[in-house]
């Protein structure tokens, strides 16, 4: 019943994002920029989302082992990938992940509540890089701090995690494995992002870009998909892009249309594991 209410909340929450961004920019406008943007560019962007996406199954497969749960690369990336469906494509951002620790419990007979909790520290230790690379991209928009202050946050954020993970789980094996993997996990997703802004033209405050990006990634929990808040995020910062709100509002469209697309393996899969049952 709960996870019902939390549905409804995000269909709702991105109906009305969608239905209030759109119905303030210019819809010719929209059109004309999707149809001259490079295609080229833009289908290299699901790709390189799904190779993120692939050094984030594999973050979470290194903490289970480290846990003592045993997956092979292959199995790991398969459940990855059908929950990657079913983030997108089901209400409540939690979802693909509940059906992860369904399928590793009738797989493995894996206890619920220990993969569960493996699984919220995957994300609370990525939800910490996310915060950490926010501080970096600002470029002052939010503070003046100087590179030197950044770098010491930065380091005092890394050890305050690090026992927020002992306190909260009694245990933080794996914590060093898993912070770095999420840089590079967000390597990944900060090109695809970064090839759907070239795809469109847009060459210059590249950094301010990512940096909306990465509240938009945050942010995109409270909807279904992220749709809806991901665009209204990016529309909302056209004047400080220095962009028309049509042309800023298409970052974060292109954006979702690209993780749409790298989600649809999950759909091959769990339509092959169902004619299996079958």
């Amino acid at each position: 019943m709960k996870k019902n209410i939390i549905s409804i909340i995000q269909i709702i929450l991105s109906i009305l994002f969608v239905f209030f961004t759109f119905s303030k920019i210019e819809l010719n406008s929209l059109s004309k920029i999707l149809k001259n943007s490079n295609l080229f560019l833009f289908t290299l962007s699901p790709i390189t989302y799904l190779i993120s996406q692939l050094f984030s199954s594999e973050r979470l497969r290194k903490l289970l082992m480290i846990n003592g749960f045993k997956l092979s690369f292959i199995e790991n990336g398969k459940l990855y990938l059908i929950g990657m469906f079913y983030n997108f494509y089901m209400p409540a951002g939690i979802g693909g992940d509940l059906y992860k620790t369904y399928l590793l419990k009738k797989m493995y007979s894996w206890e619920v509540k220990d993969t569960i909790k493996i699984v919220i520290q995957d994300r609370l230790i990525g939800l910490g890089v996310l915060l950490i690379l926010l501080l970096f991209l600002e470029n002052g928009l939010v503070t003046d701090l100087n590179y030197m202050i950044k770098i010491i946050i930065s380091i005092s954020s890394y050890f305050v995690g690090f026992y927020l993970v002992k306190f909260i789980f009694k245990d933080n094996k794996g914590f060093f494995k898993t912070f770095i993997l999420s840089f590079v996990v967000q390597f990944f997703q900060f090109l695809s992002i970064i090839l759907i802004i070239y795809s469109l033209g847009i060459t210059t405050n590249i950094s301010q870009i990512l940096f909306f990006y990465v509240i938009s990634s945050i942010l995109s929990i409270f909807s279904f998909g992220g749709i809806g808040i991901r665009e209204f995020v990016f529309f909302s910062a056209a004047s400080i892009l220095t962009v028309s709100e049509e042309l800023s509002l298409s970052i974060g469209l292109l954006f979702t249309i690209s993780a749409a697309i790298s989600s649809l393996p999950g759909l091959y899969l769990i339509i092959k594991k169902n004619q299996r049952v079958t």
